[in-house]
C-alpha cells in the first residue's frame, strides 16, 4: 500500500464527533492526534480530518483503565505557602 492510499472501508469519525464521545473540545482531540494517541484516516493537512474508530476505542479503554487504577487513591494536594513577613 502506498503512503497516500488508505482503506476506504475503515470506519472514521470527524474531530467534532470524537470530541463529543470523549466529552472534550475539538482542540483536545487535535492535541491527541498530534500526540499520536489518535490516528487519522488520511495524510496530515488533508481536510476534513477523520479519526479512526479503532484508535478512539483504544483511547477510551486506556482512559477507563487509568481512571480505575486511580480509583480510591488519594490524589496529592498542592499547597501554596507565602511568607509575607519580610
Amino acid at each position: 500500500m502506498l503512503p497516500t492510499e488508505y482503506p476506504r472501508d475503515q470506519k472514521a469519525l470527524t474531530v467534532s464527533e470524537a470530541a463529543a464521545l470523549f466529552d472534550r473540545s475539538a482542540s483536545w482531540v487535535r492535541d491527541e492526534i498530534a500526540g499520536g494517541r489518535l490516528k487519522t484516516l488520511h495524510p496530515a493537512g488533508q481536510r476534513p480530518v477523520r479519526v479512526t474508530e479503532t484508535s478512539v476505542k483504544a483511547l477510551q479503554r486506556f482512559i477507563l483503565e487509568r481512571s480505575r487504577a486511580t480509583e480510591g487513591k488519594q490524589l496529592p494536594v498542592l499547597r501554596l505557602v507565602v511568607d509575607n513577613t519580610k
